[in-house]
């Protein structure tokens, strides 16, 4: 299934923590955003896991390097990413749930009329009736996913952001994966991807 990506950065953006600016009261800004947003609460988890990349010589496997006989480096999120998370930190009076395991499928091939390599994503994550969206992007340090749920009001919204580190120079392929997480309680629904009907 293909998602847009660029409205997940603006949501994401919305709800990450803000830092207090110099001179403020402590916790003001985060006081002041939390109301104009309506968020009721919020709370952080860490990620780890495992990524299969898919063999070598199958579609979508990352390329090798002609002139080095290496596999390309940079990031290449092509294979299956499963990762759990862990509670971090929790402002919330109820610890928000989590799903015991998320796992998901980036494929990538040719697309139509010569547009270039194309991504698609497969959630394998059992989400029962929680709403998602799905996106993976280069970090500047490898490969960064964009995993998000909202629960079916839209008042709840996790998410994932799994992270696999580029390999270096010569080094076999990174399969391990770590990175952070983050939820939001809202007054009002607050989920901007909406089913479709």
């Amino acid at each position: 299934m293909m998602r847009i990506a660029g409205a997940s950065v603006l949501f994401a953006t919305l709800v990450v923590t803000t830092a207090c600016g110099v001179g403020d009261d402590a916790g003001s800004n985060t006081d002041d955003r939390n109301d104009k947003l309506g968020i009721i609460c919020n709370a952080s988890f860490k990620m780890s896991g495992t990524f299969t990349p898919v063999a070598a010589g199958s579609p979508g496997a990352r390329p090798i390097d002609p002139d080095t006989m290496m596999p390309l480096t940079g990031c290449w999120p092509v294979g299956t990413w499963t990762f759990t998370a862990a509670m971090d930190t929790n402002e919330c009076t109820t610890t928000p749930a989590v799903i015991p395991q998320y796992s998901f499928r980036v494929d990538r091939a040719e697309g139509a009329d010569m547009q270039g390599l194309v991504d698609s994503y497969t959630n394998l994550t059992s989400i029962g009736d929680l709403q998602w969206h799905l996106a993976v992007s280069s970090n500047g340090q490898g490969c960064e996913g964009s995993f998000e749920f909202g629960s079916p009001d839209g008042k709840q919204y996790w998410n994932m952001q799994p992270v696999l580190i580029n390999p270096l120079s010569g080094a076999a392929p990174t399969t391990q994966i770590t990175g952070s997480g983050d939820y939001s309680m809202f007054t009002t629904e607050s989920w901007p991807w909406k089913p479709a009907p």
